[in-house]
């Protein structure tokens, strides 16, 4: 092999683990579990304050050395996980209809709808049971009555709290869910009624052993008649 060759091989090996190198210091994981189980986001970080924003733009090493040695001391909020946490509020990993409320949604798509359901439920923390049903089934109706949500069964995504929440679409399956996605967030179990059935769906929630309607998209809260019916079907 010529000597020109030689080096000619060199410098790509070379350039080869240069890239490498790059790609392994650039493709950083924009969320992490840091030691003490606080959730980082460095996204959610930069987007909430503005001037770190300013100051480092979306670099995720700069965001995560500021916390570390500055924004954890001022109480600043790494992620949409830690402020649902000083709210008392369940995170997403921990809901309990979680599986259900996955329904065709990728974990960002459905942390997205959380983000926007954390607005209805923020007032209600400290509420009775009763009110809480209420407010979430109010607000879920809100959006299709003021056309922000769509009724449709043939767009993606209209059966789970991505469609209804974010993209705009919705039946009364993506209603219940996302006033299911309401409820758990704020700790409460409920069961989906006719769940993946083409009939009508809603939330069946225990309230003091007796079992009410959470029924956004019927906009009917209040106990059952008898188990499993609607009053108004």
């Amino acid at each position: 092999m010529s000597r020109e060759k030689f080096n000619s091989k060199i410098l790509v090996f070379c350039y080869a683990l240069f890239m490498l190198f790059v790609m392994d210091i650039t493709v950083e994981a924009k969320t992490t579990t840091l030691e003490d189980g606080t959730v980082f986001d460095s996204d959610y970080y930069a987007n909430t304050y503005p001037d770190l924003k300013a100051a480092f733009g979306y670099d995720y090493n700069a965001l995560l050395n500021h916390y570390l040695n500055y924004g954890r001391g001022e109480n600043r909020l790494p992620s949409a996980e830690a402020l649902a946490e000083s709210m008392g509020l369940v995170a997403m990993s921990d809901l309990a209809n979680l599986k259900s409320l996955k329904k065709k949604c990728t974990n960002e798509e459905l942390q997205a709808a959380y983000d926007v359901a954390m607005e209805i439920v923020k007032p209600l923390t400290q509420e009775s049971l009763e009110v809480q049903l209420f407010y979430i089934a109010v607000a879920i109706r809100e959006r299709i009555d003021s056309g922000k949500v769509v009724y449709t069964t043939s767009v993606k995504h209209y059966n789970n709290p991505y469609g209804y929440f974010v993209i705009g679409v919705g039946s009364c399956a993506g209603s219940t869910r996302a006033t299911g996605l309401c409820l758990n967030m704020l700790g409460i179990p409920y069961e989906h009624v006719n769940e993946n059935q083409w009939s009508h769906q809603w939330c069946r929630v225990n309230v003091d052993g007796i079992y009410w309607i959470c029924d956004a998209y019927g906009l009917y809260v209040g106990p059952e008649p008898a188990p499993y019916t609607h009053p108004y079907l």
